[in-house]
């Protein structure tokens, strides 16, 4: 592997994205790119760090839905889902419904890292998820920064859910359930030593129930990653959309059983979007279907390094990022549907 082959790709979620805020998006993935490249290039630099590092920025940006500017519960509180995938020995760590930790993905981060030093005292195994007020007190008693729940909620956060209440109130609901928001933020990686790492955060959709966990605290639906290994090729994904929709298929986990299966990612990609999501009979009951990825794959041959990068979705629109170590500036857009009613899109690129 050389500098050429590491890469990071990010995404703050699939949904309606406002045009008007398209400037905001596309900076915060571009400094969540720039965050985790400045990582990866490091001598001892890992995906793992790189990934937790960008999606700790698109956190701590109240313009994205996780961390400080999340949606609001039910009851106008926030409560986070985040989930972390080491590509190099599949260990996953996770928090559900949390309330208080500034930056959920950094606890996610810890318990991957005391999870591969083995088993704890008595043979006891190490938690892959965490939730609630358990997760609160395992991040407070490794330091990690726990405030207030209500300086997580930033003032238009605020003010949505003040309109989405009104909305409820007036048994709108339903007519309007596009408009109340379930973006989840995510990022994948892949450093000089080939390891892989994915990520996702989260702060739920809006007004949902408190206590509600999402894809983004679940094993096999908000992220994977997993390295090269013989014939296989390495394979990271991030997802985001509707949470209830992604576990029920299982959409993750078999993205990534096509893209170690398929010789043409555009097939993949399209193929699990179509068959596995869309026309799943376990989605029959929603008349909307949401759900959007990016994906990362890569192979040695010839010593050579192919990486191969692509994104999809269903929804409306998706922000993504990405950037490789040759790359002066990242490469961040809002990907839009056309308007030809086109029931998704998907595509990507091979890195150069």
């Amino acid at each position: 592997m050389s500098t050429d082959s590491i890469f990071i790709a990010v995404h703050i979620g699939a949904g309606i994205l406002s045009r008007s805020k398209e400037s905001k998006y596309r900076s915060a993935c571009s400094k969540a790119c720039r965050i985790g490249m400045s990582i990866l290039k490091q001598e001892n630099g890992t995906a793992i760090e790189a990934v937790t590092k960008a999606i700790q920025h698109l956190e701590d940006n109240p313009v994205t839905n996780a961390g400080y500017g999340s949606n609001l519960t039910l009851t106008g509180t926030v409560e986070c889902d985040a989930s972390l995938m080491s590509g190099e020995y599949g260990t996953f760590g996770a928090v559900g419904a949390v309330c208080g930790i500034k930056n959920p993905i950094k606890t996610a981060y810890q318990m991957v890292i005391e999870a591969e030093k083995g088993l704890l005292s008595l043979g006891r195994i190490p938690p892959m998820l965490l939730t609630g007020q358990g997760a609160k007190e395992w991040a407070k008693l490794r330091g990690h920064s726990i405030i207030n729940n209500e300086d997580l909620i930033e003032p238009t956060s605020y003010q949505t859910y003040l309109k989405h209440i009104q909305m409820l109130l007036e048994d709108q609901e339903a007519q309007n359930s596009d408009l109340l928001g379930h973006d989840t933020v995510g990022a994948i990686a892949i450093d000089i030593n080939g390891n892989i790492a994915a990520g996702v955060s989260s702060g739920g959709i809006s007004l949902k129930f408190p206590g509600r966990v999402g894809e983004a605290a679940i094993y096999g639906s908000g992220c994977w990653a997993q390295d090269e290994k013989g014939d296989l090729p390495g394979v990271a994904c991030s997802t985001t959309g509707t949470g209830e929709q992604i576990m029920r298929t299982m959409f993750t986990y078999k993205c990534v059983q096509r893209l170690l299966k398929e010789d043409d990612i555009q097939v993949a990609m399209t193929n699990t979007l179509t068959k596995d999501f869309l026309e799943s009979p376990f989605l029959d009951i929603y008349d909307q279907k949401s759900v959007g990825i990016i994906a990362l794959r890569s192979q040695k041959s010839n010593n050579k390094t192919r990486l191969e990068f692509w994104y999809g979705h269903t929804t409306d629109a998706m922000g993504i990022g990405y950037m490789t170590s040759t790359c002066k500036n990242p490469k961040a857009f809002i990907s839009r549907k056309n308007e030809n009613n086109e029931k998704l899109v998907s595509s990507g690129w091979l890195i150069p």
